[in-house]
């Protein structure tokens, strides 16, 4: 008998819990958490870790939450569990993950993922694939009555990293999806009333495709970042565009402190600007 979503949430929660329990007595992990704000009044926060298990493989968890107000309704809350293992095989390695994400009232699907990617000294070059297995329920609007649609969405992509010299990188990724139905239908406008706001809330998930460039600059131990990237929203067709800034410092030998400024430029909710704050603690030998 297969697992239900909610059984598959819990499933996340738990690894991802026993995860970091097991943090303390692994050899090498990352401990992370932090928030996100925005000016349309959407919030989220979010825990996560990555443990060695070995030489060369990571396990890692996280989980999060996000509350975003709609117009018409008073607010929607979003959960998000995730598991994932990173193995390398010089020159090559593997990345498996599964994770779930939404609201089960509303919008809600279980994620997996896998990339196989090569490194060496100079960069980075992986290929990504996505399997989304959605289940959307629109709630009764004047004499529409309540509609379920599951779906399913496949996506695949590349991804890289290049060092341009020692104290800059380079990264370009790029992921393209094909829906197991028309979502550009009779169905559009409702879920686009309910599901859009600012880039956490549900629709933001729901892309046709995506692209992203950035640059990383080292200044001694500190690190700047600019982050650009576009995509096109699967139900309404609308066209959005952001960029963000990062800058990440230490704060102690252990903890790194990351801020983050965005703002998009969308077709479908307008100008929204972003705020993040996240904390790193790195602990083992």
């Amino acid at each position: 008998m297969p697992l239900s979503k909610y059984h598959c949430s819990l499933l996340a929660v738990l690894l991802g819990g026993c995860l970091l329990a097991n943090a303390a007595v692994a050899r090498d992990y990352v401990l992370g958490g932090g928030f996100s704000l925005d000016n349309a009044n959407g919030k989220s926060v979010v825990a996560a870790g990555d443990v060695a298990i070995g030489e060369s493989t990571w396990i890692s968890g996280a989980l999060g939450r996000s509350r975003v107000d709609l117009p018409r309704f008073l607010e929607i809350e979003t959960s998000y569990a995730s598991i994932g293992v990173d193995t390398y095989w010089d020159p090559a390695g593997l990345r498996l993950g599964a994770a779930y994400w939404g609201d089960s009232d509303l919008l809600d699907s279980i994620d997996y993922t896998a990339s196989v990617y090569s490194r060496n000294d100079r960069g980075s070059l992986a290929i990504d694939a996505e399997y989304r297995d959605f289940e959307l329920e629109l709630p009764p609007i004047d004499i529409l009555p309540r509609t379920n649609i599951p779906f399913d969405a496949k996506g695949l992509g590349l991804s890289g990293r290049l060092e341009v010299s020692k104290n800059v990188d380079l990264h370009l990724s790029g992921m393209s999806y094909e829906y197991s139905i028309e979502l550009q239908s009779e169905n559009a406008d409702r879920v686009v009333n309910v599901l859009s706001i600012s880039r956490l809330s549900l629709l933001s998930s729901l892309i046709d495709w995506e692209v992203s460039a950035g640059v990383g600059v080292d200044v001694g131990l500190r690190h700047w970042q600019v982050d650009v990237s576009r995509w096109r929203g699967a139900f309404d067709g609308a066209d959005s565009q952001s960029i963000t800034l990062s800058y990440l410092t230490p704060l102690t030998t252990r903890t790194d402190i990351e801020f983050s400024f965005g703002y998009d430029d969308s077709e479908l909710y307008g100008g929204v600007a972003v705020f993040n704050a996240f904390l790193y603690f790195y602990g083992g030998d």
